[in-house]
């Protein structure tokens, strides 16, 4: 009587384990550059909600606020309210440039270190806040040129 061998043999196993370990290779290093992006949006969703409030101070002070102060803060003259701090990006607390033109500047602060301390984000404007260009992106004559984060971890909408 002959008896049947159940299982799977060594070469078998082998074989699935290489498989494994190549789509490893290549899913880790697409998996870092995903969560870098994931923190790079914040920095864009924080400079981007400055935008439609600068743009309504500038219509009617004809010029930038002088600073921008937190959202628990009590704005005083010259100055508006804003969420400046995230988990991973934190926004400058003014607006550089002369009205109409103007550059809102967000650094990132933590998280992985392909962005970390020493990239930033910028917005600019040359028409007192109607359009914004982020990033490296073109609208207008203004460019995002203050960006040094890496084309690969900006959001589409901030891509040139």
């Amino acid at each position: 009587m002959k008896l049947v061998q159940k299982g799977f043999t060594l070469i078998e196993l082998m074989i699935v384990v290489a498989i494994i370990g190549i789509l490893a290779a290549i899913a880790i290093p697409a998996y870092q550059d995903y969560i870098t992006r994931g923190q790079v949006s914040e920095a864009v969703t924080l400079a981007g909600g400055l935008k439609t409030p600068l743009a309504e101070y500038g219509a009617d002070k004809a010029g930038w606020p002088s600073k921008l102060v937190g959202p628990n803060a009590t704005p005083g003259v010259g100055e508006i309210n804003s969420t400046l701090v995230g988990k991973y990006s934190t926004v400058n607390d003014t607006v550089t440039g002369q009205y109409p033109a103007g550059v809102i500047t967000a650094k990132m602060t933590n998280g992985k270190a392909a962005a970390a301390g020493k990239e930033t984000l910028t917005y600019t404007t040359d028409d007192g806040g109607s359009t914004w260009a982020c990033g490296n992106t073109l609208v207008g004559t203004a460019q995002g040129a203050g960006t040094t984060i890496e084309v690969k971890y900006l959001p589409n909408a901030c891509k040139p």
